[in-house]
């Protein structure tokens, strides 16, 4: 059996026969999808709406204060939503705010691919730079996923980082292969031939907006996914197909924080560090 279940249940194992084939017409629909939500992000860049167009000021308020915001996004086409046949789009958008960081210390940790594996551990487990020319990276990510189903992917994406001023900058991250492992406790190069497989993730791409303001960094993650659809039966599974991309996402999030801030700590640029520091001393002084 090619997934095996992470809880050891028999009840959750997969049947004979589960494997899918990314089908022409759902490649053509996820492109769709892709290419009207990059339409619009493009538009962002020059339009005055650099992050999600309806973060109020209330909202900011609570990312300042430590709160994570993820909402799931609709693209549309003419005012009707995308038909994908034989798959599964997810679009998730989250934002967080570091405080005291600067962007070019978000892109140093965001540009630092060897160093994926540890940052964003368990849900990366390895990590390689495969090439880089200028602003424009390939990259390799294996990607582990552990619920009811235990899933390993060997996942290839080109990335292109834009800089439109010191204060703000895009980074574009397309999938361009993603391949199951076949056994992952036997071998983690063995693969699943690609677009036949289980489905659980034929394309990831994601798109950072990181703005500087307000003593900070916003950094804005939108991630949009394509799986395979459900087979009826098996309808238990849709909970571990959409948490994979929602809780990468909120993991990349609060894994891109972590480091900013280690790297402020490492710099004594992190005053509310300082300050705990201090106070700890006093305290067992």
């Amino acid at each position: 059996m090619r997934v095996y279940s992470a809880l050891m249940l028999s009840s959750f194992a997969l049947p004979l026969g589960f494997a899918a084939d990314l089908l022409p017409e759902t490649k053509r629909a996820f492109d769709r999808y892709v290419q009207l939500t990059e339409a619009g992000l493009d538009r962002n860049l020059n339009g005055g709406h650099f992050l999600y167009s309806d973060l109020s000021s209330g909202e900011k308020a609570k990312l300042r204060k430590g709160e994570v915001t993820i909402m799931p996004r609709q693209a549309l086409d003419n005012g009707k939503e995308i038909d994908v046949p034989g798959g599964l789009v997810q679009d998730w958008l989250g934002i967080l705010f570091i405080p005291n960081a600067a962007v070019d210390q978000v892109r140093a940790v965001l540009e630092d691919y060897p160093a994926y594996k540890n940052l964003y551990k368990p849900e990366v487990i390895d990590s390689k730079l495969l090439n880089r020319n200028g602003n424009e990276f390939d990259i390799f990510l294996r990607l582990y996923k552990r619920q009811f189903l235990t899933v390993v992917l060997n996942a290839n994406y080109h990335v292109k980082f834009g800089l439109l001023d010191p204060t703000h900058l895009y980074v574009n991250s397309r999938s361009t292969r993603i391949a199951e492992v076949d056994n992952p406790e036997r071998s983690m190069t063995l693969e699943q031939p690609v677009g036949h497989d289980d489905g659980f993730l034929w394309a990831l791409n994601s798109y950072w907006r990181i703005e500087q303001a307000d003593g900070g960094v916003y950094a804005q993650l939108e991630a949009i996914s394509l799986s395979r659809d459900l087979p009826f039966g098996l309808f238990w599974l849709k909970g571990f197909l959409q948490k994979f991309p929602k809780d990468s996402m909120e993991a990349t999030l609060r894994g891109t924080k972590r480091a900013v801030k280690n790297q402020l700590r490492a710099a004594g640029d992190d005053p509310g560090h300082l300050i705990a520091v201090l106070a700890g001393k006093n305290l067992s002084e």
